[in-house]
């Protein structure tokens, strides 16, 4: 009475072994994805832990930098070479012409400073 033609039962049986194998290959590829996950999670917690000491190592040169640049410690470094200028004085400023621009002497006629701001690039053209 209720009988089942082979072919039916060919059909099931393939219907029951493709939902097994696309069970079984998901089940595979959400482990897979959960381990790639958890591989992109640790990389990325490096990669924060050496930009957070980057920015460790810059805040502390930044420190160093402004600790620098106070006026007291500039002052200090130059406390013995320098002195106030009198009312009356002129102070002469040797200027060595060069031919890519300017250059003003600094302590010693060989000592030449080579600032972009002293250049003059009309005169290169």
């Amino acid at each position: 009475m209720n009988q089942i033609s082979q072919k039916t039962r060919g059909r099931i049986y393939i219907f029951i072994v493709a939902m097994i194998a696309v069970t079984v290959v998901s089940g595979f590829a959400i482990v897979w994805m959960q381990q790639q996950i958890s591989r992109t999670a640790k990389h990325s917690q490096k990669v924060e832990a050496q930009l957070a000491e980057t920015v460790r190592k810059l805040r502390y040169l930044d420190e160093r930098i402004a600790t620098m640049h106070q006026p007291v410690v500039l002052q200090g470094k130059v406390a013995g070479t320098l002195r106030p200028s009198l009312e009356n004085q002129v102070v002469w400023v040797r200027e060595n012409d060069l031919p890519s621009g300017r250059a003003y002497a600094v302590s010693q006629p060989y000592e030449a400073s080579m600032d972009l701001a002293f250049l003059d690039l009309s005169a290169t053209r």
